[in-house]
């Protein structure tokens, strides 16, 4: 706005409050206001020839209403053209209309007796019109031309019409012109005019600006209903450091979390916004297409985490008029960012279990392969013993020696052991079954530590078996009870390796029956689990163990083998001091668990 004077800012200026709409819409309204005039001008003349007889000659007359209806028909099509124009261009074809309709009107009024003409009051008209339509700069021009045109007939008038001619009216100058009758009534009807028509303008621009007015008011109160619905938060910060506007979102954003609907001031909000806010106000300097991001939390008890974006806000003449803040609730985003991230982690743990237990299953297939194996030479082996175990009991017989008898039963007592040892191979060896029985479980302990005993961990491990005397039978399938006890004894004999060789290891297993239901105790001197480790130790796949030393699959088969007759198994552990493994199996007759037993 420095540049006030200049024809083409006023243009600008122009075209920046009025639309291209309502811009086009004034200039048909001025073509229709001439077909007005034209109609008038021939009226005029009509009644000046004939009915008022004043005029002494009324061509020149016709001739400028006949250049005035051409003109207007020029501008009707320049006006209605199906063309895209800028507005610039119609303000020029408004000054064009207004300058020909002020060369025109001073054409009529000095072919019909000059200044003496009542009607020259009609200048007003256009200066009406030019001042509506036309931007400052070019309104001034326009009042200029009317002072001008005015000024050549008030000189002519002067020099008795010897520059552009004289047309006087048929007037008496008896008296004066006030005193011809027609005169006066010329002069009325020509103030009339100009009152009706200074009415009408001014009627039609107080209805223009007060339905300007209204629009302004419902786009006002639209913006508003869109900015406090507006889940994001929004402020506006003027040029003098006032807080404009604020929807509610961004009162959230407030100290305490206030939500006052009060004048609001940049220091009631929290210090990370405040400050950004003052130091936008402080940076002039910065381009007007710039944006800045902060990120701050709000105060409890609903903490929530904002991100706002600002930016300037310039005006149409580059002035900068204040600053914009948007910000964005990203809580439930980071929340969600933060649950995808865990199970991304969960996902990557699950991939690297499955990996894990890929390469146990290869090695259990390489056990299975040597366990066959080593059934079919248990089976071989047995024979030869079976020969060397004859011959010991014959040999002891017969002979005499009390040494060499002695030898005998030493050999004898070794392969019965060897013997034993190979039937416990065997009956590990075979498909567990379903076959249900009554079992005894000290046996059954008894006989998985005589397997457990020969296996290179348990060779620094004291074992004590404190079996519970008179304890009842169970009935259940043992092959299913023998594999959680080497599940378990197996956990508990890595456990202890596990810790410094330097300590003592024990390995106890105590079994008793209370109320109807057997419990077997297993406690170890490993490393112990923490309480996050031991809640998760009965899941599928979860280790702790090394790659190829676990599967992640050991309790979680114990659990389902106990659970299947009704028992319970649980851990208590403490890091660093060891674990126990409590299992609860309850006494259930056998017609419980065979259908049928009752028919």
């Amino acid at each position: 706005m420095g540049i006030r004077s200049e024809t083409a800012s006023d243009l600008m200026d122009k075209a920046s409050r009025c639309t291209r709409e309502a811009l086009a819409e004034q200039i048909l309204w001025l073509i229709r206001l001439r077909w007005i005039a034209v109609g008038s001008i021939i009226a005029a003349c009509l009644m000046g020839t004939y009915v008022f007889p004043v005029l002494t000659n009324a061509t020149p007359i016709y001739i400028c209403a006949g250049l005035l209806l051409l003109s207007n028909i020029l501008y009707l099509a320049a006006a209605t053209r199906p063309v895209s124009r800028s507005s610039r261009k119609d303000i020029a074809l408004a000054m064009i209309q207004v300058e020909t309709d002020l060369v025109l009107l001073t054409a009529v009024l000095h072919f019909s007796g000059g200044l003496t003409n009542p009607f020259f009051l009609l200048y007003v008209i256009p200066m009406i019109i030019a001042t509506i339509i036309l931007p400052r700069s070019m309104s001034y021009a326009a009042g200029l031309t009317a002072i001008v045109l005015f000024g050549l007939l008030a000189v002519s008038e002067l020099n008795g019409g010897a520059w552009l001619g004289y047309y006087p009216l048929k007037f008496s100058a008896v008296g004066g012109l006030w005193s011809n009758r027609v005169y006066v009534l010329g002069a009325f009807t020509a103030f009339v005019c100009t009152v009706v028509l200074v009415q009408h303008l001014t009627r039609v621009v107080i209805a223009r600006m007060t339905a300007k007015e209204l629009e302004a008011a419902r786009n006002n109160d639209v913006l508003q209903a869109v900015i406090s619905a507006m889940a994001e938060g929004l402020i506006f910060v003027n040029s003098d450091a006032g807080v404009a506007i604020c929807n509610p979102a961004a009162k959230l954003w407030k100290k305490n979390g206030s939500t006052s609907l009060n004048d609001t001031s940049i220091d009631d909000f929290l210090p990370a916004l405040a400050g950004h806010m003052k130091v936008l106000l402080s940076d002039a300097d910065k381009a007007a297409n710039w944006t800045e991001r902060i990120e701050f939390d709000t105060d409890a008890p609903d903490r929530r985490h904002i991100e706002v974006k600002s930016g300037p806000v310039v005006g149409i003449n580059g002035q900068r008029l204040g600053y914009v803040i948007l910000g964005q609730d990203l809580t439930e985003h980071r929340k969600l960012a933060k649950d995808l991230l865990e199970r991304t982690e969960e996902v990557t743990e699950i991939n690297e279990m499955l990996k894990m237990s890929r390469v146990e299953m290869a090695q259990r297939e390489k056990m299975v392969a040597i366990g066959q194996m080593a059934t079919g030479i248990a089976h071989e082996i047995g024979n030869p013993l079976a020969s060397i175990s004859s011959v010991a009991q014959y040999l002891a017989r017969k002979t005499t020696v009390h040494e060499q008898k002695e030898q005998l039963l030493t050999i004898q007592y070794h392969v019965d052991r060897i013997s034993a040892i190979l039937k416990r191979m065997l009956g590990l060896s075979r498909p567990a079954t379903s076959e249900y029985r009554w079992t005894d479980v000290n046996s059954l302990i008894d006989n998985t530590l005589s397997l457990i005993n020969f296996d290179r961990r348990a060779q620094s491990v004291t074992i004590e078996n404190s079996a519970g005397a008179d304890l009842p039978m169970l009935w259940l399938n043992p092959q299913h009870l023998e594999q959680v006890f080497i599940n378990i004894f197996i956990n508990a004999l890595d456990a202890m390796n596990a810790k410094d060789a330097e300590q003592e290891h024990n390995l106890k297993i105590t079994t008793r029956c209370r109320n109807d239901v057997v419990e077997i105790r297993v406690t170890d001197t490993g490393v112990g689990m923490k309480p996050e480790v031991c809640k998760r130790a009965f899941e599928s796949f979860f280790t702790t163990k090394e790659i190829g030393k676990g599967t992640g699959l050991g309790l979680f088969i114990s659990y389902n083998l106990i659970t299947e007759v009704d028992g319970t198994i649980k851990l208590e552990s403490e890091l660093g001091k060891g674990t126990t493994v409590i299992i609860r199996i309850p006494l259930r007759p056998r017609k419980n668990l065979i259908a049928g037993d009752d028919e």
